[in-house]
């Protein structure tokens, strides 16, 4: 299981840190759900489930 870090998260996103982290605090649903490591302060998220949160934001288009 792969394990990304804020930084990860970041690049992958297109978003600043910053940006990610006052979305935790402000707008949860902006970012993916994160792992919680018991007994540290240390942000991580597994991939499949930041595949999922991306996958849940698609939005299927008609035919123009």
């Amino acid at each position: 299981m792969k394990l990304y870090d804020l930084q990860d998260l970041a690049d992958l996103l297109g978003r600043s840190p910053d940006t990610i982290k006052r979305d935790m605090r402000c707008n949860p649903l902006a970012v993916p759900p994160r792992v919680e490591i018991p007994g540290t302060r240390i942000l991580r998220w597994r991939e499949e489930d930041i595949r999922a949160w991306l996958a849940s934001g698609v939005r299927g288009g008609g035919a123009a």
